[in-house]
């Protein structure tokens, strides 16, 4: 699920709302300087940043480190963190008409379903944004496990995938993991997950998916016009091109 573009927005209006506590409001320089500390540079977001895969608590410390700089008295950072959960969740109501999957996932998870597959979330996010993001999409009634990172370990640490295979009772190796950044890709190959898929439809390219096990266009190519799963039919693929 990639809402990766959406949060442009709510993270400018976040900065926005931290100078104006800070007493800093219209400082365009350490607006910058914010948004540049977790990898947004104009409209554009850095694959390896904190808006593409960080967590609330990595948002929280590169702020702090910035406001430092800037001479900000230390009392209005000491509780930065749970200030920027509240404000985050309600940029997050505010902006829900702008928050649109890149897949239609309500077909997609049906189609898994009907696969027998149990479907899992681990995500950056914190738990609230993360239930509400599933149930603004229509999806929520389908997943099995959510793993957020005010939950468990973040990732790259398997601790979340751990998780869903005793939830799902299975094994690592069982698991497609397809994600759209680096971090994603690690997290797979840090749970020995049986497949990495990247996927571009979110801030990442070729290049930062280049260890994936697959790499598609959208999570929608997961389940091909044929109705197969994509590993079935690179699987196939692999042991025609071994026997031919």
């Amino acid at each position: 699920m990639d809402f990766h573009s959406s949060w442009v927005p709510v993270a400018i209006q976040l900065a926005d709302l931290l100078l104006e506590d800070v007493g800093l409001k219209n400082d365009l320089s350490v607006k910058a300087s914010l948004l540049g500390a977790i990898g947004l540079h104009g409209s554009q977001i850095d694959p390896a940043g904190i808006l593409a895969s960080g967590t609330t608590q990595d948002m929280s410390e590169a702020f702090v480190r910035v406001l430092r700089e800037k001479q900000v008295d230390p009392a209005k950072l000491e509780h930065l963190k749970d200030w920027l959960t509240k404000e985050l969740y309600q940029l997050t109501l505010s902006n829900r008409h702008n928050l649109r999957p890149t897949a239609d996932l309500q077909l997609l998870f049906g189609q898994l379903r009907r696969h027998g597959l149990k479907i899992g979330i681990a995500t950056a996010d914190d738990l609230e944004s993360t239930k509400f993001f599933l149930k603004l999409a229509g999806v929520d009634a389908y997943i099995d496990f959510i793993g957020t990172s005010d939950y468990y370990e973040k990732k790259p640490s398997s601790s979340m995938l751990r998780a869903f295979c005793e939830v799902g009772n299975m094994s690592a190796a069982e698991v497609a993991i397809a994600g759209d950044t680096m971090t994603d890709i690690r997290f797979a190959r840090n749970g020995t997950a049986g497949l990495a898929i990247g996927v571009l439809s979110g801030v990442s390219g070729l290049a930062e998916l280049q260890d994936a096990d697959l790499v598609i266009p959208s999570v929608a190519d997961i389940v091909q016009a044929d109705g197969r799963l994509i590993w079935q039919n690179d699987l196939e693929q692999k042991i025609c091109s071994s026997t031919g």
